[in-house]
């Protein structure tokens, strides 16, 4: 199985901030990743997907230029983003240009805690929705159309998709049923499918909806296992006061 912490890309020049974000991060296995910025940016946020980024606009050159090449990068446009905002408009600014959660100097360690747990839930929302878990997973897929039904093995599993191993090949758009039995597991996550991709050699992509919320939640549950993402008890994410 895939194991990989999430992880944050930093962008600023305050050495405090970076110790400070990184220790509170260490203690809930969060990996932070630190740069200045600059003409690379865009190539840098290309190398790897992050679940959070963090822009000092105190300190940071052109920080509404760094938001926008978040927002434009293929891997990061979904990701949580956190801002370091000292000044009362920069505050505002920030808070209408779409940013998740705001800091302000000075830093107070107990504040840097708080934000971060109140975010991980959003973290590993978009871990999941991005990331497959490479599993061999027995599923059922029933044709709509046409009630005829048969039996798959999973290449990989997300929280929303699967690619499998399909014994005929399946038509893009079509609608199927889908009846996961999750490895490890006697659980069963039935799902409602459409035919993303078929390569006409044995392998399907397939996006789906899950039958209920308790189905989702159990999907999500197994593959935060296969991670090996902590959860963190009796945290609710709250929008920054402005």
């Amino acid at each position: 199985m895939e194991q990989r912490s999430i992880q944050i890309f930093l962008v600023t020049s305050d050495s405090l901030l970076v110790t400070r974000f990184t220790d509170a991060c260490k203690e809930i296995g969060i990996e932070v990743r630190v740069t200045l910025g600059g003409g690379r940016l865009p190539e840098e946020l290309g190398q790897a997907k992050y679940e959070g980024v963090l822009i000092d606009f105190d300190r940071a050159t052109n920080p509404l230029a760094i938001l926008t090449a978040v927002r434009k990068s293929p891997s990061n446009r979904n990701s949580v983003i956190f801002a370091v905002a000292t000044q009362a408009e920069d505050r505002q600014r920030v808070l209408a240009d779409g940013v998740n959660l705001l800091f302000e100097r000075p830093f107070d360690a107990k504040e840097i805690r708080r934000v971060l747990h109140g975010a991980y839930d959003l973290m590993v929302r978009e871990r999941r929705r991005y990331f497959r878990c490479a599993a061999e997973v027995p599923v059922l897929l029933i044709r709509t159309s046409s009630g005829e039904d048969f039996r798959c093995t999973t290449m990989n599993v997300s929280s929303s998709g699967v690619a499998l191993k399909a014994p005929l090949p399946l038509d893009p758009g079509e609608e199927i049923q889908l009846v996961l039995l999750l490895q490890g597991t006697e659980i069963m996550i039935r799902a409602i499918g459409t035919v993303v991709w078929d390569d006409k050699h044995g392998k399907t992509g397939i996006s789906f909806t899950c039958a209920s919320p308790q189905h989702q939640t159990e999907l999500d549950s197994w593959l935060d296992g296969q991670f090996s993402i902590p959860r963190l008890g009796g945290v609710q994410f709250k929008q920054p006061s402005q």
